[in-house]
């Protein structure tokens, strides 16, 4: 479901949006023909994955019982090499890396997590500490749209965007140790993949200079890493910009 809903969204946002842009006629946000690079630094807030009873995790954990697992927000950086292919349409090849920590994991029933021969049980609800990390190097194939192109806001000229692309998410995830009241059971258990990745987004840009701009931009990301029991991931994107025509 989350990988159709992903999808979904994101080709009738680009259908819609080309056919929008396509009928305006607001002052050019920026003259034809023109190529730009970008440079973006922000936050990535992973959001909860839920996982299936009977986990094998790295082939060296399992888990007896449904739950999800939480992580911390974490940096996200990265750039992008862009095109202004007309006046109300970019398109753009972005790089970026991120990384997270974990944070808990919970079921609603009573769970036992084993690994190495040792157990770790709880009664159901009880959070458990995870020590871990993420790390994700992903690259997107970006359409931005300026349909409404530089509006005046309080005084001050900004350019509203909006968007979407498709790409990929190269990651690695490992789970050092679980904690529970007082009681840590080592893990030390690793996977990693190459998956789909699509983004959808809502940005605000001003124009610094001639040659320059600022922006801010909100994006909602689905990863396809759902497998072995694991559902898919998603999350939220928050990116400050600095954008400079060549």
């Amino acid at each position: 479901m989350i990988r159709k809903t992903g999808v979904g969204i994101l080709l009738s946002l680009v259908f819609v949006l080309f056919a929008y842009s396509s009928v305006l006629a607001d002052t050019p946000v920026f003259k034809d023909g023109k190529w730009y690079g970008s440079i973006n630094a922000g936050v990535m807030l992973l959001g909860d994955i839920d996982f299936g009873a009977n986990l094998n995790y790295g082939g060296v954990l399992t888990v007896n019982v449904a739950g999800e697992k939480s992580f911390e927000t974490g940096p996200s950086i990265g750039g992008a090499i862009g095109y202004i292919l007309n006046n109300h349409v970019r398109a753009e090849f972005e790089l970026g890396y991120t990384e997270m920590d974990h944070d808990k994991a919970k079921a609603d029933a009573a769970w036992t997590f084993t690994s190495g021969g040792t157990t770790l049980s709880g009664a159901a609800g009880l959070e458990v500490e995870v020590d871990g990390e993420v790390e994700a190097l992903y690259g997107l194939a970006n359409v931005i749209l300026t349909p409404l192109g530089s509006q005046f806001f309080e005084g001050t000229k900004l350019t509203p965007l909006v968007g979407g692309g498709i790409g990929f998410v190269d990651w690695d995830e490992e789970i050092k140790s679980i904690s529970s009241a007082g009681t840590t059971l080592t893990v030390n258990a690793k996977e990693s993949d190459t998956d789909f990745l699509t983004v959808v987004m809502l940005g605000l840009e001003y124009d610094y200079s001639e040659n320059m701009s600022l922006a801010i931009k909100f994006r909602h990301l689905w990863a396809y890493t759902g497998k072995n029991g694991v559902e898919d991931a998603d999350g939220d994107n928050i990116l400050g910009s600095l954008r400079f025509k060549f």
